[in-house]
């Protein structure tokens, strides 16, 4: 079943998109209120097998270390079994020692002797090739800080990760993500789902902990697989992001994203009358337009549209991530979407031509 999964992401990603072609063709005429969400679903991955960049340096010079100590061990046992049978020469090439009860001990001492030189210069390749790994992922993770500096226009070479930036070496694609009160090896995945249909119109699957400046991506990517526009779109205040929200807004999109987390039982702040006021900023001016009647009957829609979709694809189809790498797991996700969309056809009883039919 892994084989066959990963063999065919590709097919995967292509099946996603078929199953909104399919609904386009079954009555999906428009897009009215779409809700964008995320969740982080677990990786296949042990946050144990994680390093940070702060202890990278130190392991990769104990690893040196003990690779140095081995090896000299083992050059000291064959320079002895060079000195004591000649070089090149092992000692067991003469079985006839083997026949002397007297020699008989001696020899099986120092068969001992060299199964445990051989011993050790099997643990210096290991440890080799784990310092390799750390290697590789330190250089990652300054590459990835270089990037970062030359995105915000600062000087890349005097750039440097932080301490406590982390590499997974089961699933080096992965990354330490809050979830479920604690920290696990995780992916972020997004979906944007339709209000009247519960249908996955776009998905997307990160490494970046933060929801912000996903908005813009989802709209695209729903516009791109379903030729649609939404005319609603709402999101929790992980997505507030001015400039992300004014690109989906000039798409003609008016958008409902909260400005901040509401506390359990705490009361709604009175419905604003009249004109709004001049001189707000734009965290203030959505916060007065999700506290109108029309603006908090809009954002309701998002608690009984994404939140649902994301928890019957988590405990019905993909409780977590089997496949590892970033590219596996975005087609893992891919069919866990066509699979739910797929259901949900089934059930709304949408007419589904079949794939001869397809094909014809």
């Amino acid at each position: 079943m892994c084989t066959f999964r990963v063999r065919h992401l590709e097919a995967f990603r292509a099946l996603f998109v078929d199953t909104l072609r399919l609904a386009r063709g079954s009555g999906l005429k428009k897009l009215g209120h779409l809700s964008v969400d995320g969740t982080k679903v677990k990786a296949n991955a042990s946050k144990h097998k994680a390093m940070s960049y702060g202890r990278m340096e130190e392991s990769m010079k104990k690893l040196d270390e003990q690779i140095g100590r081995l090896l000299e061990e083992a050059a000291a046992r064959d320079a002895e079994e060079d000195r004591r049978y000649g070089k090149g020469r092992r000692g067991d090439e003469l079985p006839e020692e083997m026949k002397d009860p007297n020699k008989r001990a001696e020899r099986l001492r120092q068969a001992a002797r060299e199964l445990e030189a051989e011993k050790k210069l099997g643990l210096a390749v290991d440890k080799a090739r784990r310092r390799e790994k750390i290697r590789r992922a330190k250089e990652e993770l300054e590459k990835e800080a270089r990037q970062k500096a030359e995105a915000k226009g600062e000087d890349p070479e005097e750039a440097r990760p932080s301490d406590k930036a982390q590499r997974n070496f089961t699933d080096g694609d992965s990354r330490i993500m809050p979830r479920d009160g604690g920290f696990q090896q995780s992916y972020n995945a997004q979906v944007a789902v339709d209000a009247d249909t519960q249908l996955i119109v776009a998905q997307q699957v990160g490494q970046n902990a933060s929801d912000a400046r996903q908005l813009s991506p989802m709209v695209e990517q729903v516009e791109t697989n379903t030729g649609l526009v939404p005319e609603q779109l709402s999101a929790d205040s992980g997505y507030l992001c001015q400039e992300d929200i004014e690109k989906v807004e000039d798409k003609g999109v008016e958008c409902f994203i909260a400005t901040g987390r509401s506390k359990h039982g705490e009361q709604a702040p009175p419905v604003p009358r009249g004109r709004s006021p001049e001189g707000l900023s734009f965290k203030e001016r959505m916060t007065r337009k999700l506290s109108t009647k029309r603006g908090r009957k809009a954002y309701a829609r998002r608690k009984v549209t994404a939140e649902p979709v994301i928890g019957q694809v988590k405990n019905g189809v993909l409780p977590r991530f089997s496949l590892r790498g970033l590219t596996k797991v975005r087609g893992e996700f891919s069919l866990a979407c066509a699979v739910h969309n797929l259901k949900k056809l089934r059930k709304q009883g949408w007419e589904l031509p079949s794939l001869a039919a397809q094909a014809a």
